[in-house]
């Protein structure tokens, strides 16, 4: 067991226990001293180093002078919170142009400071933004939907407007098709990671000037395996599609916020 990657400086510690409280899984206890390893668990979070109120304690795995300093004058207020978590619609009109590398790339360096299972993180990100392999993928969904029409509700009418139309009703011809992968070793339990980063992202793509939408239909199609579709992605060896939305700059803004059912909340005393 390792016993020197936390650092504890005694004349600052005042023995609050805030870093043994915050630990994910229990790796410090309170000894005479002060906080003391308990067992090398440690999953890198820095939640022990950031917790601290006196900057008694150092982690060599995720050192203080790796993590910045939260301003709360740049925190919104409650009021500002929620209208902001209020107004973001999921987008699926999109202009034509192609976002800029650079800014998908602010966009997902956010996305993975999302929460994750076990601080586990292990997702990486899979772009496709080339027009022609675009619409390959939305044909190539759709030929996959076509045999499997029960699974949702208005997935046979779905298909059928396609097929009449030619309407792209797969990524909304959106100019970006982000992929969240994983190694396809890891256990399901830590596949929702990949989700959780492009809900961060999916929340910060309007201060971008980006519109995003969930790629539903082509998540399942990719996750099932078709070969066919497979093909397209050109996946690097070894990894899993666990989440996919789509991204461009919108054709339009909403102006008003749709209602959600009521609130349903069950208490147990």
């Amino acid at each position: 067991m390792s016993t020197d990657f936390i650092k504890i400086d005694r004349k600052k510690c005042i023995k609050c226990g805030f870093c043994i409280t915050d630990c994910p899984t229990c790796v410090l206890e309170m000894g005479e001293d002060g906080p003391q390893i308990r067992e090398d668990q440690c999953i890198e979070c820095g939640h022990c180093v950031s917790v601290c109120p006196t900057e008694a304690l150092n982690n060599a795995r995720t050192p203080r002078a790796d993590q910045e300093l939260i301003d709360p004058e740049k925190l919104p207020t409650p009021e500002e919170a929620a209208c902001f978590l209020r107004t973001r619609r999921s987008i699926r009109g999109f202009e034509k142009e192609r976002v800029p590398h650079e800014t998908i790339e602010k966009l997902l360096d956010i996305a993975r400071f999302a929460p994750t299972a076990g601080n586990a993180q292990g997702v990486q990100f899979h772009v496709i933004d080339n027009p022609s392999r675009l619409k390959e993928i939305t044909a190539a969904t759709m030929a996959w939907a076509e045999n499997r029409q029960t699974l949702a509700p208005h997935l046979a009418s779905m298909v059928a407007f396609h097929r009449a139309t030619g309407w792209d009703n797969v990524l909304r011809n959106a100019p970006c098709l982000i992929l969240a992968l994983m190694d396809e070793s890891t256990r399901p339990m830590f596949r929702q990671n990949g989700r959780f980063m492009l809900t961060y992202a999916e929340l910060y793509a309007p201060m971008l000037g980006l519109g995003s939408c969930w790629a539903g239909l082509f998540e399942v199609a990719a996750m099932d395996g078709d070969p066919q579709l497979l093909d397209l992605l050109k996946l690097p060896q070894g990894k899993i599609v666990t989440g996919a939305i789509v991204a461009g700059i919108p054709r339009y803004r909403h102006k008003r916020i749709p209602q959600r059912h009521p609130l349903q909340v069950s208490w147990v005393d």
